[in-house]
């Protein structure tokens, strides 16, 4: 609304005309409180200001206006229409530069109002956002708590598992030197059953021994009782002299008696007779058993022979295999100390490893829990920050309340300019000081912002840290386990050599003991026929050789003669050249001589490319002798393997055969011929039966042949003089 517009009447107009447009004009300014009572309620309904202050504002400039009023009418009945005209105007102009004063005040009390709010709101942002980092910064700290329990848990179980492959090596050590001590107690039991063996041997000639010494017993035993015969028989007879003097000095008294004496004498002749016939028996028995011993002993004698050619083979071979089993244990030992000292070298460096990752992630554990420390002293910092501008803030909010209601007082009872001045200049202050607040708020909030930015770029360095620390230790936990599979690898494949190491000594003593160097018939009559082709061409090598040598000898008396040829044309044509200027016509023998020495030396020549020919034919020859020797040579050798498979092959094949027989044996049948041997003792009836029940081999069968026929001989006892005979025991080989 324009008061300008409004007052300007004539000066000629009277009082009552002139009063009512200052009446007009005065009373518009009245419903500017309603308006202005709308502006509070607005902002009452907006929630800027209580109702309080908006009804003391409404009563206040009610108060101006009817003190307004008042003035006014004092000064209408005092002066002129144009005093009255410039007092409204100038009534006027204060009642409008007070309602835009009352109009900038509300403005920027409005302002203030929204700046207060939109303080409380980023207020409220910032303590949001501050519970937020705060709550973050619980949370990190309760991850970094888990994640340094759960590094704690994790060394623990990596010292653990350190340990225990430590305890693991150690045990493997311990069981690689027990495995060590029992190969050397199977060392030492294989010498002691070698030992055993040569006892066992010495124990064999001993009963040889023996039983030499009983045979000889036995001879000197019939010797005794033949001489005793003899002796008897000597007596019977000069017993018979005897009675023939007593007979025939008393053929008188005992003519009666001569019957009967020839009876006797029948007798004595029958008996003589029957003496006889016992010492010829006698004697033949003598004789068989002597045949018989020196048979046996013949039989012993081979076989001792036999005994003592296996026992140096089986020596030799125990020499040899414990040599290879000595030197192979040396290298096994010697490659097991090496990967050992690999093992423990690597265990080392994984330990110095270990330690130096462990003492970097310590360091790195250090340095990030101090960088904690200083941001958490940084949140602390700024929580004290954020609480000295919150305390800040409230004294501001109290100081500015206080402010407005001073400056609303000030507006009440302002008149002059210079209280307006100095409002706006406290007004202004008042910005600048939420300026600076608002710049602070930004600050610290930024402030936030970068140290939670730094604390987020600080957890993913040590996030990362930590992430390489556990893959160093990963690769460390797979190094260890690559190297103890690699040990472990290395000792079944040792473990499984040695075992095949031992089947082929096994089979390597079970073939010598087996092999008895057959060969079979047509790998003999392959044999044979490659020696005598062998020996063909020997035969034609040594004629070829023959003709070829006589050849020679033809070829050099040939090349021999020529020489001689040559140096006597030679020599000829030397002494024609000392004539040759006197004897033109000699001119054309020379040239003939000359050509044919020339002839001469190209047979020379050529006899010579023959004989080098020669020569190369038969070192060619020689080769391919040799060539085919060496190929006889193989053929032999691989004869001898084929040989030696072929036994290996029949006499596995013998054994699972006779394993299989061996299954389907009837144990009651097996235990009545058993029982039979032992009441009966018949060994060479019923061995056959007992070896077809078992499946003996037949080495087996041997042996147990030879040990009855040696139970035998030392069973035998001294022959007796009326022919008596004990049984061929089982038992008799067992002393008791």
């Amino acid at each position: 609304m324009d008061p300008e517009g409004t007052t300007a009447p004539a000066p000629t107009q009277e009082p009552a005309e002139a009063s009512s447009p200052v009446e007009e004009e005065i009373n518009p300014p009245a419903p500017e409180v309603p308006a202005d009572a709308a502006a509070g309620e607005g902002g009452q309904a907006s929630g800027a200001e209580p109702e309080e202050e908006l009804a003391r504002e409404v009563m206040e400039l009610g108060l101006q206006n009817e003190y307004l009023r008042s003035q006014i009418a004092a000064a209408r009945p005092a002066g002129g229409a144009e005093e009255r005209s410039e007092l409204v105007r100038g009534l006027k102009e204060q009642v409008e530069r007070l309602g835009r004063e009352v109009q900038e005040q509300r403005q920027t009390r409005e302002a203030m109002e929204r700046a207060l709010e939109h303080v409380n709101v980023s207020y409220a942002e910032a303590d949001g956002k501050v519970q937020e980092l705060t709550a973050k910064l619980a949370e990190a700290q309760q991850k970094m708590e888990k994640e340094i329990k759960e590094r704690d848990d994790k060394y623990v179980e990596l010292d653990t598992k350190f340990q225990r492959l430590h305890k693991r090596a150690k045990q493997r050590i311990q069981d690689i030197q027990k495995e060590k001590e029992d190969l050397e107690a199977r060392f030492n039991e294989i010498n002691q059953k070698a030992e055993q063996a040569t006892s066992l041997q010495v124990a064999a000639q001993q009963d040889l021994e023996r039983a030499r010494q009983q045979a000889s017993e036995a001879l000197r035993s019939m010797d005794a009782e033949r001489q005793q015969l003899r002796t008897v028989n000597s007596k019977l007879r000069a017993n018979l002299d005897e009675v023939r003097l007593a007979l025939e000095a008393r053929n008188n008294s005992l003519e009666k008696l001569q019957q009967s004496m020839l009876e006797k004498e029948q007798m004595l002749e029958k008996i003589q007779g029957s003496l006889q016939s016992a010492e010829d028996k006698r004697t033949a028995i003598v004789s068989e058993l002597t045949a018989k011993h020196q048979k046996q002993l013949e039989s012993l004698q081979a076989q001792l022979a036999e005994v003592s050619a296996e026992r140096t083979k089986a020596s030799e071979t125990i020499q040899s295999l414990q040599e290879k089993e000595r030197q192979s244990w040396e290298t096994t030992c010697e490659s097991l100390r090496s990967k050992l000292e690999a093992s423990e070298s690597a265990y080392l460096r994984s330990e110095v490893e270990f330690a130096k990752v462990k003492s970097q992630l310590e360091l790195e554990i250090s340095t990030q829990n101090q960088l904690l420390q200083t941001k958490d002293s940084d949140l602390v910092a700024a929580k004290d920050e954020i609480s000295r501008l919150q305390s800040e803030f409230s004294a501001y909010k109290v100081r500015a309340h206080a402010l407005l209601q001073k400056k609303d007082a000030e507006l009440n009872a302002a008149k002059n300019s210079d209280l307006i001045k100095a409002h706006e200049e406290a007004i202004r202050e008042a910005e600048k000081e939420v300026a600076a607040a608002l710049a602070e708020r930004d600050q610290a909030i930024h402030d936030l912002q970068n140290a939670q930015s730094r604390h987020d770029e600080v957890i993913e360095a040590r996030d990362l840290a930590l992430a390489d620390a556990e893959k160093r230790l990963k690769n460390v936990t797979n190094k260890l386990d690559s190297v103890t599979c690699n040990f472990l690898s290395e000792k079944e494949s040792w473990e499984k050599k040695l075992a095949s190491v031992e089947e082929w000594r096994l089979k390597c003593e079970s073939l010598k003991a087996q092999s008895n160097g057959h060969v079979d018939d047509q790998l003999q009559k392959n044999f044979k026929e490659l020696k005598l082709k062998h020996d063909k061409l020997k035969e034609e090598h040594e004629s070829f050789r023959d003709i070829s040598d006589r050849m020679i000898e033809d070829k050099e008396q040939e090349i021999a003669k020529l020489l001689k040829e040559n140096k006597d044309l030679h020599h000829s044509l030397e002494v024609n050249a000392a004539v040759s200027h006197n004897d033109y016509q000699n001119q054309g023998s020379v040239q003939q001589d000359a050509m044919n020495v020339e002839l001469a030396e190209q047979q020379i020549l050529l006899l010579a490319r023959q004989q080098a020919q020669r020569e190369e034919e038969l070192a060619q020859s020689q080769r391919h002798i040799l060539a085919l020797q060496q190929e006889i040579e193989e053929l032999e050798r691989e004869n001898r393997l084929h040989d030696q498979q072929e036994a290996m092959l029949k006499a596995e094949l013998r054994n699972m055969e006779r394993s299989q027989k061996r299954e389907g044996i009837d144990m009651t049948y097996l235990k009545n011929v058993i029982l039979k041997l032992l009441e009966t003792g018949e060994v060479g009836a019923l061995l056959p039966v007992v070896a077809t029940l078992l499946q003996f081999s037949p080495d087996e069968l041997k042996k147990c042949q030879q040990g009855v026929l040696s139970s035998v001989i030392s069973s035998q006892p001294p022959a007796v003089p009326d022919g008596a005979s004990t049984p061929n025991s089982f038992f008799a080989r067992f002393s008791f």
